[in-house]
């Protein structure tokens, strides 16, 4: 066999310079692709803020995710909602993934929230359009009831074929929830609360037909969570949605004074998750409910 021939690197066009520009290049692409990998979905180490690549391409030190609506926003409102917001941080600062938290005072009409516009994984809270459209057009009440009262995936897909999934879609995007999707299975805790919020005051129902729908949705075979974190003696109309490393609970606490409570997790070890959540549900409420604001 002949000689290898020799590659000459001194007689190549390749200067140093050259040669970082292309070093550069490769290492920039590594990083982006990194960046989009972490951002495909929502991720955080324990003790460390949420990544997303909106934190970088939206950075603004003005921007808060408190809202507030309504006449009563002011200066009191405003401190219980900051505290509110500290304590439910420092509850979840310890653990991985996305927790956030939505509330919405009914009578006093006013909202707030922490990552409460993230668009998250919905699990079964999916299945809540889909329950009020069948109770609208009259459909099947036991597949309505077997959502609710079980979270029945073979139920939503049957009333999913009969209702249409365009017809889904629009009725979705009618609602005002323009984040959320049947097909990514995805939405927001501020959608899920204001949905609630509607059928609270039926905004999408008739008076009896939204008390139907309210009983598929009290006593379910899902009461761990939101449920154990409010006293027993105040009835909870709610849906529970879990995928894997997502854990969901929302509805409506039925006090004298009526409030919505939303908690969503994305990216989180769903055993941990399972532990906290009835914590955080009961700082909540706890929070929520009290007046003074020290």
């Amino acid at each position: 066999m002949g000689k290898k021939k020799e590659i000459d690197f001194k007689g190549s066009s390749w200067g140093r310079k050259e040669r970082l520009i292309v070093l550069s290049i490769l290492l920039l692409t590594v990083i982006t692709s990194g960046v989009l990998a972490l951002s495909a979905r929502n991720f955080k180490l324990p003790q460390l803020p949420a990544f997303k690549l909106s934190t970088i391409s939206e950075i603004n030190p003005f921007k808060e995710q408190t809202i507030v609506v309504g006449n009563k926003g002011n200066k009191i409102t405003q401190q219980k909602i900051e505290k509110v917001k500290k304590l439910f941080k420092e509850a979840t600062n310890g653990y991985s993934g996305i927790y956030a938290f939505y509330i919405y005072d009914i009578k006093g009409d006013y909202y707030y929230g922490l990552n409460h516009q993230e668009v998250m994984q919905a699990a079964s809270l999916i299945k809540l359009p889909v329950m009020y459209m069948a109770m609208r057009d009259d459909k099947d009440k036991q597949l309505i009831e077997a959502m609710g009262k079980r979270s029945d995936n073979s139920a939503f897909n049957k009333m999913l074929d009969i209702l249409g999934q365009e017809n889904v879609n629009n009725t979705i995007s009618n609602l005002g929830m323009s984040n959320t999707s049947i097909l990514k299975n995805t939405t927001t805790p501020e959608e899920i609360g204001i949905f609630f919020k509607k059928l609270y005051r039926n905004e999408l129902l008739n008076e009896e037909k939204t008390k139907e729908l309210e009983g598929y949705m009290t006593n379910t075979i899902f009461e761990n969570w939101l449920r154990l974190g409010i006293p027993e003696d105040i009835v909870l109309v709610h849906k529970y949605g879990r995928e894997s490393s997502s854990v969901n609970d929302a509805g409506i606490i039925m006090s004298d004074k009526p409030f919505v409570m939303v908690i969503m997790t994305d990216g989180v070890i769903e055993r941990e998750a399972d532990e906290l959540f009835p914590k955080l549900a009961k700082l909540l409420y706890t929070e929520h409910i009290n007046e003074n604001t020290d």
